[in-house]
């Protein structure tokens, strides 16, 4: 049998294999299904993500206090096992969202769990090693998923829901095969400093920044998840959709709009990943605020792209740029976060309301605007909310500095 660490990474692999399904084919289940609009979609990506913060927020106080946190997970996983296939039995789009809505609270009680499980290894570079081979696992979970999900869909509607519930299955029982936290390595690991001998000042000074660029990584995608695919929709249902920008479509653009835009999440995902892989082993990026503003100037000018190409080239280069601002973001902020052992468990939580937050934003508000205004609308707009964005971090890296010398006693 696989040892305890590798069956968790396994779970982490399955179930985003099966949250990431139901992500890139619900907005296709919105708009053909439930004739909803790109406002709907992007309601439902909103409210979830919101939902999933404000959860996550409140459970990740009571999973790291409890002796057998992954008693959380078992819940979590429950609740969204059965939860998120229901949503089949109603054709209301209030009702199918808000059973939606439920299954992702659901998913706030498992991940807390899964990275208290890891934490309690009092070994720090054993548990810094396992925590990057677990971002890899589910991370590699999100990248596979959109090419099987994409076509299920196409195929039949309800396939890629059966997907779901079979995944979350395989990953609750992987879980329950897991040791107790305590049983496994034995006493808790005494990780709260008595001092700030063991903080790591420079990252202190670049948190709030990187934090304002996970939220910003994620507002994109939040739109890419829950608004840009209807611009996928209808460009293969109006034969609009081109490789480049050849003058005639190739025959296989003009059908399975989901298999298309699989393909843009695939792109993605596969971005986030390797920018994983890479600052996993590697420090050139530590405590360089470039890295997180260029790949956002990067991101924004991708978004500018998405208003208008019609060209699948085009909108894979933005995805991949977009999930790399994610990769950098997300690893900066994780880190910086773990910074000041006293506060990592409060600061962990406030980068998830991060996520949660951008995820919202980005859906709700680019959903509204491209429904009111037309689809390029906010595309088009988006490069100047990302300016001001970056303006921020660069005052937030100047404050934290400040912060940090006051902190340190030195001004």
């Amino acid at each position: 049998m696989f040892s305890p660490h590798a069956r968790l990474y396994l779970a982490g692999f399955i179930l985003d294999f099966a949250i990431m399904t139901a992500i890139t084919v619900i907005p296709f289940y919105v708009y053909n299904q439930l004739g909803g609009s790109e406002m709907m979609s992007g309601l439902f990506g909103g409210v979830q993500s919101v939902c999933y913060a404000a959860t996550c927020l409140v459970a990740s106080r009571y999973v790291g206090r409890t002796q057998h946190g992954l008693r959380w997970a078992y819940a979590g996983l429950l609740i969204y096992l059965v939860l998120m296939p229901l949503m089949l039995l109603s054709r209301n789009p209030w009702v199918a969202g808000g059973i939606s809505v439920a299954a992702w609270a659901g998913l706030a009680f498992v991940w807390p769990a899964f990275y208290s499980w890891f934490g309690a290894d009092p070994d720090p570079a054993r548990r810094q090693k396992s925590l990057g081979w677990f971002n890899i696992a589910w991370s590699s979970g999100f990248t596979v998923s959109p090419l099987f999900a994409g076509p299920l869909y196409d195929h039949a509607y309800w396939l890629p829901f059966v997907v779901v519930f079979g995944g979350t299955a395989m990953a609750l029982l992987l879980v329950l095969s897991l040791p107790r936290e305590r049983d496994y390595f034995g006493a808790p690991a005494h990780e709260e400093a008595d001092d700030d001998t063991a903080v790591d000042w420079k990252s202190e000074t670049f948190l709030y920044a990187a934090w304002m660029a996970t939220l910003v990584a994620n507002m994109m995608l939040g739109v890419m998840r829950s608004v840009y695919p209807k611009r996928v929709n209808d460009l293969v249902a109006s034969g609009e959709l081109r490789i480049f920008f050849e003058s005639s479509p190739a025959g296989f653009l003009t059908v399975d709009a989901a298999t298309k835009y699989s393909w843009l999440a695939f792109g993605c995902s596969l971005f986030t990943a390797l920018i994983f892989l890479y600052f996993g082993h590697s420090n050139v990026w530590r405590h360089k605020l470039g890295w997180l503003i260029g790949i956002q100037v990067a991101a924004g000018a991708a978004f500018w792209a998405l208003a208008t190409t019609t060209s699948l080239a085009v909108m894979l280069v933005a995805f991949a740029l977009a999930g790399a601002a994610l990769g950098v973001g997300f690893f900066s902020s994780v880190y910086y976060s773990v910074a000041n052992p006293r506060l990592k468990h409060r600061r962990a939580s406030i980068n998830e309301g991060a996520v949660g937050v951008g995820g919202c934003l980005g859906s709700i508000v680019f959903g509204y605007l491209a429904n009111r205004y037309g689809m390029a609308f906010p595309f088009q707009w988006s490069p100047l909310f990302i300016a001001a964005a970056i303006l921020f971090q660069f005052w937030l890296v100047r404050h934290g500095a400040r912060r940090v010398a006051r902190m340190q006693g030195l001004g």
